[in-house]
């Protein structure tokens, strides 16, 4: 079972994002991320054995435990690796402290478990596209770009739970289905 923990993006900025990225015309070698797919991954556990889930649901409950709900806002478009070579093109999140902090102590707790700790420092960060033909990938971030304004950076959402998800691989994309939630109570 493909698995991670993520945050869920409200439907009013998921449809923000949606018109944001939207065009008229499919671009050859971008893949758009479904609308309802829009999340935010604290961390990618990849395959995982069912007999695990309970310590990981466990585990879980008590980091939730030890947060209390706090404001994300929508900052800016991205990519990665770099504008002329895009693999990736996202809108990124605040980093808030709270975030950085949930995102390290769940990397932190999954290792104890035997998951791969991440060598880099967390990105918060919406995935929106996967390009594979660079072009036509950075033709779409500079979309992106130009409509993104002042205001967009003014949206905000509060996070309120972070979930465990269930990602199936199909030939039209991924279908994530929430395992659990895991309340922010502190």
């Amino acid at each position: 079972m493909r698995l991670f923990i993520a945050i869920e993006i409200p439907d009013e900025i998921k449809e923000f994002l949606y018109q944001l990225i939207y065009l008229k015309t499919s671009l050859d070698g971008v893949s758009i991320v479904q609308k309802g797919n829009f999340h935010i991954t604290l961390k990618f556990l990849g395959e995982v054995n069912e007999g695990l889930i309970p310590d990981i649901t466990n585990t879980l409950r008590k980091i939730s435990n030890g947060f209390s709900p706090f404001t994300l806002k929508i900052t800016h478009p991205g990519v990665f690796p770099d504008k002329f070579k895009p693999r990736v093109i996202w809108i990124g999140t605040e980093n808030t402290d709270s975030l950085k902090e949930m995102a390290k102590r769940i990397d932190e707790e999954m290792e104890s478990l035997g998951f791969k700790r991440e060598d880099k420092n967390f990105k918060s960060h919406i995935t929106v596209a996967r390009v594979k033909n660079f072009h036509n990938g950075k033709y779409l971030f500079e979309k992106i770009l130009k409509k993104f304004s002042g205001e967009s950076s003014q949206l905000k959402f509060q996070v309120e739970e972070f979930v465990l998800m269930k990602s199936t691989l199909t030939p039209k994309g991924s279908i994530y289905d929430v395992l659990q939630r895991f309340p922010l109570v502190k």
